[in-house]
């Protein structure tokens, strides 16, 4: 009987630290990267008895996870340190020349922010198979994708902050914003 105990209150655990980032990651929503910030309420905690998570496969009803939110300034550095460069364009950036990653073919990320959400962005990054961009460049001779996994090589936060640097790369770039802007839209906050 302990044991269960044990393993429900671990269950419970579990379930209130997800529902918690699931609110933490809510709390803001983007509106646009012009400056404007645009608060919307936190949606209101999913309540579930154990049964009711075992009946969904272990998880609220209607329940997804969604990424807390990042440093996009601090994201550009991991992108930076991590020669992300050297296989993805972003327009309006100025990246090192050199890498010591070999140059390769990836998809131009110039405005990409507003066409992926952040759980996108974070599952290319760690687990790039989940998705293969066809098209010359993009897959190797197995059919498998050409961008590696970054899943044992960055940290939570990283990745965390390299998404919200993938999110705020609006129409062309840092989405136009001038350097020293600080802004807080949605999962980024930009310096």
């Amino acid at each position: 009987m302990g044991s269960f105990r044990g393993s429900l209150a671990c269950a419970a655990g579990v379930l209130v630290g997800v529902l918690g980032l699931r609110a933490f990651g809510s709390q803001a929503q983007m509106s646009s990267m012009t400056g404007v910030a645009r608060q919307e309420p936190a949606p209101p905690p999913i309540r579930a008895t154990m049964s009711e998570l075992h009946a969904h496969g272990g998880v609220p009803k209607g329940w997804t996870f969604l990424l807390p939110p990042g440093d996009a300034a601090e994201g550009r550095k991991v992108f930076v340190s991590m020669a992300c460069f050297a296989c993805h364009e972003v327009k309006g950036e100025s990246f090192p020349r050199d890498s010591k990653s070999p140059r390769a073919i990836g998809p131009d990320l110039t405005g990409m922010g507003s066409h992926h959400s952040a759980e996108y962005f974070a599952e290319s990054v760690i687990n790039p198979n989940r998705v293969i961009v066809q098209g010359s460049g993009y897959t190797g001779a197995d059919g498998l994708s050409t961008m590696p996994s970054y899943a044992d090589s960055m940290t939570v936060k990283q990745l965390i902050d390299v998404v919200a640097y993938l999110k705020s790369l609006q129409d062309g770039g840092m989405g136009g914003m001038a350097e020293g802007h600080h802004h807080t839209s949605g999962s980024m906050k930009m310096k």
